[in-house]
């Protein structure tokens, strides 16, 4: 199977957003990217209490998807949750196919023409968070080095910090996931 990464749209029609994504997962990772078909959430992870998706039942949907892909990252607009998390930027299968980002509380997703820096901001937020939740589906864990994509996501201030590449270490941690 060839190392493909499929993203698949939950909600979301931002072709720019998913584009510079896969852009960024090509750049970051030695997998290849595309966009796939539009998915849906599944009715079972909403939680009408919370008003909130769960985001280990996305991925449990996402995984018996039977898509054809290496990897599967999941991105939608809902808020997501675990019963130990509040709320989450991303999820994923440690290891495993699938993982999955949420946009909705990584800033201004206003339209590029409205507000270019902070649509850029945005952006590059979730392309950070696309790229860690893949990262976790190879087994690799929360990094101590803050600029390296892999440290954890605790806040806005966080993610703006790190960049979209894996430090050494994680590195050659992938390379042993990605070995037959």
């Amino acid at each position: 199977m060839k190392r493909l990464v499929e993203i698949v749209p939950l909600g979301i029609a931002d072709p720019g957003l998913l584009s510079a994504l896969c852009e960024g997962i090509a750049r970051s990772l030695p997998l290849q990217c595309q966009i796939g078909d539009a998915g849906r959430l599944p009715a079972e992870a909403l939680d009408t209490k919370r008003g909130q998706y769960h985001a280990t039942r996305i991925l449990a949907y996402l995984d018996a998807s039977h898509r054809n892909a290496f990897r599967l990252l999941g991105v939608t607009n809902e808020d997501l949750f675990t019963p130990i998390m509040r709320y989450l930027f991303g999820e994923a299968m440690l290891p495993g196919k699938a993982a999955l980002v949420s946009t909705y509380r990584l800033g201004n997703a206003l339209p590029q023409s409205q507000h270019p820096n902070d649509y850029a901001v945005f952006v590059d937020r979730v392309v950070k968070e696309g790229i860690h939740e893949l990262g976790h589906t190879f087994g690799l864990t929360h990094c101590q080095e803050p600029r390296c994509v892999m440290a954890a996501s605790l806040d806005m201030t966080r993610i703006d910090a790190k960049s979209a590449q894996l430090c050494d270490y994680c590195s050659l941690m992938l390379k042993d996931g990605l070995s037959p």
